[in-house]
């Protein structure tokens, strides 16, 4: 996971703030409000496995309700809480 986000940090060109648009990026960076695909779930396979069954795969569409402590979610008309470092291990591209 780790190296999965050094890698995304290389890679990564324009500016890192919660406003910022970018093409692939950690989900908790994400600012309220707004929506984004799934690209790949970069934590334990446990945590995975039970994200899966939530709702939270690669390919799905999310939209970040809130990020006081953690992230809220809307995943297909339901409410998920995440932690902050699991959002963070969750790769995304956000949705115009």
């Amino acid at each position: 996971m780790r190296r999965l986000l050094e890698r995304f940090r290389r890679a990564s060109t324009g500016p890192t703030t919660a406003e910022a648009s970018c093409e692939h990026c950690p989900l908790g960076s994400c600012a309220s409000g707004r929506r984004a695909l799934i690209v790949c779930l970069g934590c334990s396979s446990l945590e995975a496995r039970r994200l899966r069954s939530l709702g939270v795969f690669e390919g799905a569409s999310v939209a970040v309700v809130g990020t006081r402590n953690g992230i809220l979610l809307d995943v297909q008309g339901a409410r998920l809480a995440l932690d902050g470092a699991v959002a963070m291990a969750i790769i995304v591209r956000p949705l115009v």
